[in-house]
């Protein structure tokens, strides 16, 4: 059996089912938009043109690197993917930058079903990217695994539009653009669900919006995802009593992360001389809610992972308040730094958070369950260290190599019982 892996973008979890299905001999080809290659006569000019106009696209390119599967296996199409990045980085419209991400998508699962499909068993697609080359490979007898790394798109959406309706403050005047394709996206995600033969999810969490959401969750197979390698040292670092509590915040500040929900609870208890708040990531919060933050947070864009990595030993605990994840990567990456994490049982990576031991689990939705859990991490500092053990040994328990060992079993399995030869 031999897929082609086909996902619009190069992030670890899709390099790590790359390596998943090349390492247990099932990968024919890995279909991408844009991936750098440092050699290329394009990127100097593309990094020429880009520092022209403020730009770092080296950094941007870096970020892209493909580095679990052999070069020779890459396939890629990249020019709407680079003009959604230089969009995105100069700071139009999110809108416009949506319609070209969804212009994007559509070219991207067309070409694929194309010109991918030829001398291979199967598609290995993901969300809103696989319908053309789901029915493509369906006219031809071919495998079809859909993974879904998100919970149910109409799940998702009904949830901000709550948090807007709730909070008015929250809307930025763009959500009706939104709201006017959820149907649309929503079924199109139900249409690929419904050809796949094998449904990944990375929790229980997912899996259940999709169940609450009417679709068949029989075929699903669920596999966490994977902690990067861990030092030992690392969770020596951290402090007892002295100084500021540290806390960082790691991904897009949105709704849908919780990230209102933490600057209410922050505004409400922190003194400003016992806790400071670093956040890294890009900030989707309407600007009214950010323009007269507290001096104990700090707001950066996203940072390269060898500055994060020194944030994430530096730091006494991440906080992750999220209202719906299908896992949070960042959870694992925590623990990798021996960090403790505080998240909700909205993200699907709680599954592995012991209260009280590697973290806190707090309800979601909730400033005052925030408030009171940095209260805590506030005046039991000791405990709070003590906690930097359990996350290292958590993290050595869910490697990626574990995760890619359970996918392989899992899609070979899952293709066997939907009556292929794997």
């Amino acid at each position: 059996m031999k897929l082609a892996l086909a996902h619009p973008g190069v992030g670890p979890f899709v390099q790590q089912t790359a390596r998943a299905l090349l390492e247990a001999e099932l990968l024919a080809s890995y279909w991408t938009t844009f991936a750098d290659q440092p050699d290329a006569s394009w990127r100097t000019t593309l990094v020429r043109v880009a520092t022209a106009v403020g730009i770092d696209m080296n950094r941007e390119l870096e970020r892209r690197a493909v580095k679990e599967v052999p070069a020779n296996l890459l396939r890629t199409l990249p020019y709407w993917e680079l003009a959604r990045t230089l969009l995105t980085r100069i700071g139009v419209d999110p809108r416009l930058v949506d319609i070209v991400w969804e212009q994007e998508t559509l070219r991207f699962d067309s070409r694929v079903a194309r010109r991918g499909l030829k001398g291979v068993d199967g598609i290995y697609g993901y969300e809103f990217s696989a319908l053309a080359s789901f029915q493509e490979a369906q006219r031809r007898g071919l495998a079809r695994v859909y993974e879904v790394p998100s919970p149910a798109h109409g799940f998702v959406q009904s949830l901000i539009q709550r948090e807007i309706e709730r909070f008015p403050e929250l809307d930025d005047g763009k959500r009706k653009y939104f709201l006017a394709r959820q149907a649309r996206r929503t079924e199109r995600q139900q249409q690929e669900w419904a050809l796949a033969d094998v449904v990944i999810a990375n929790s229980t969490f997912t899996r259940n919006s999709y169940a609450a959401a009417g679709l068949d969750v029989s075929k699903v197979r669920i596999v966490p995802l994977g902690a990067p390698p861990i030092n030992e040292a690392r969770h020596e670092r951290g402090n007892d009593k002295s100084g500021p509590l540290r806390v960082l915040w790691v991904g897009t500040f949105s709704i849908r992360k919780g990230a209102h929900y933490l600057l209410s609870a922050w505004r409400r208890i922190v003194p400003s001389n016992s806790a400071i708040l670093n956040v890294f990531g890009a900030n989707e919060l309407p600007r009214k809610l950010t323009s007269d933050l507290p001096a104990s947070v700090h707001l950066s864009a996203t940072v390269p992972k060898s500055i994060l990595a020194e944030h994430y030993r530096a730091a006494d605990v991440l906080v992750f308040p999220t209202l719906c994840d299908g896992f949070g990567l960042v959870v694992t990456e925590a623990f990798a730094h021996g960090l403790p994490v505080i998240t909700t049982s909205q993200a699907g990576a709680a599954d592995f958070v012991r209260h009280g031991e590697n973290g806190l689990i707090i309800p979601a939705g909730d400033a005052s369950a925030i408030a009171e859990a940095l209260q805590w991490c506030l005046s039991h500092r000791v405990e709070l260290k003590a906690m930097r053990r359990a996350a290292l040994e958590t993290a050595k328990r869910m490697q990626w190599s574990d995760f890619r060992q359970a996918l392989a079993r899992h899609v070979i399995d899952g293709l066997r019982d939907a009556g292929y030869s794997a």
